[in-house]
């Protein structure tokens, strides 16, 4: 399958080599900077910015888009752009990847090496799982989360979409929710639920900040997680 990686970055380069040892043959890069245009990443060319993705089957005869950001949201609006465009969202999932019967895995999703889950876990579309992470069971992971390296997640929690887990940290069984479009600092360990678009860290995890455009709840209802 020819493929464009949107994304020419290290994370780009990093799956170039994943995605070329697999078999998918990667015509180029696609990326907004404009110094990256022109450039060469293993041999690859940057072909030009993302709006070219609106005709390169008729230019390239590209048949796929992978696209590993880690932004959430932009990795969400450009694979569904790719899919309007008639273009496919393959998943990666690394061959050491241990995968439990009764999962379901949706499309658009990348799993690195080494990561493990567990039986009855839903991974919803364009959902990334880095390396070394464990992922309990009977878990939802909504459309375009993303765990970090080393990530304990629990059992019986629900991510919301683009929810993001920072390297190490842990997700402890017993809550039941982690809000839309949180952010989990790296090494938090988090005990009770997150609410939407909540900033958190610390041992045990707390709430921070709230990012833009969502609502601070009462004091009453904030996760002190404490």
């Amino acid at each position: 399958m020819k493929c464009v990686i949107i994304g020419a970055g290290k994370y780009g380069e990093v799956y170039l080599s994943f995605l070329s040892e697999a078999g998918f043959e990667i015509i180029g890069f696609l990326d907004d900077d404009p110094k990256e245009m022109g450039n060469f990443i293993q041999g690859i060319p940057v072909l030009g910015p993302t709006t070219l993705m609106d005709s390169i089957q008729e230019q390239y005869g590209i048949d796929g888009v992978f696209c590993p950001l880690g932004n959430n949201k932009l990795r969400v609006q450009f694979l569904k752009k790719a899919r309007t465009l008639g273009l496919k969202t393959p998943n990666y999932i690394h061959p050491s990847v241990v995968i439990s019967p009764n999962v379901k895995i949706g499309e658009g999703v990348y799993i690195l090496l080494g990561s493990r889950i567990m039986p009855d876990t839903e991974v919803k579309d364009f959902t990334m799982i880095s390396m070394g992470v464990n992922i309990a069971h009977h878990n939802i992971l909504d459309e375009g989360v993303f765990l970090s390296t080393g990530c304990n997640f629990g059992a019986s929690i629900h991510a919301k979409k683009y929810a993001y887990c920072g390297i190490g940290s842990t997700i402890m069984t017993g809550l039941n929710t982690l809000g839309e479009d949180c952010l989990i600092g790296a090494g938090a360990v988090v005990i009770k639920d997150v609410p939407d678009g909540a900033v958190v860290a610390g041992v045990p995890a707390k709430v921070l900040k709230y990012k833009d455009g969502y609502n601070v709840l009462s004091d009453s209802n904030i996760n002190r997680g404490g």
